[in-house]
């Protein structure tokens, strides 16, 4: 159960029980994103796949907006191979004060998950502008 101004959550023992066409309000406190960062965490261990229409803020100062969780958590879930089903539109925007925005999360169950290998660093191509607020010489870019 999610309070009332989204700032304490509790849970009763049991199954994760998620559902077909559930709705929450956010209010106007806190931003979506504050509450899709626990949710897509839970949401695959439900016992039913989830379809959920959250509705409030889509763009806040304080919490991480919907389009920061679409493009940089939906791709790590994926590398969990939890792909076929995952989805989050957003349908409406909104702003603080008024709100108004809606978003629709959709997450498959995942049975089991696979492990994630993430051995390989990635290779630096390039180093220009400033680092740390320190200028970067045009010769270590050779380098």
């Amino acid at each position: 159960m999610l309070g009332s101004l989204g700032t304490h959550l509790s849970f009763t023992p049991g199954a994760i029980t998620n559902g077909r066409k559930m709705t929450h309000d956010c209010g106007t406190s806190r931003a979506i994103g504050y509450f899709l960062e626990f949710l897509l965490c839970v949401a695959p261990f439900g016992k039913q796949p989830l379809h959920l229409t959250l509705t409030g803020i889509t763009n806040d100062n304080r919490d991480p907006t919907v389009d920061i969780i679409r493009t940089v958590t939906l791709p790590l879930l994926k590398r969990f191979e939890i792909e076929e089903g995952l989805e989050l539109k957003v349908t409406k925007r909104g702003a603080p004060p008024g709100g108004g925005g809606e978003v629709v999360v959709q997450c498959p169950v995942v049975r089991q998950v696979k492990p994630l290998r993430l051995i390989e660093a990635g290779k630096i191509k390039r180093v220009r502008g400033l680092a740390y607020s320190t200028r970067v010489a045009p010769t270590l870019c050779g380098r």
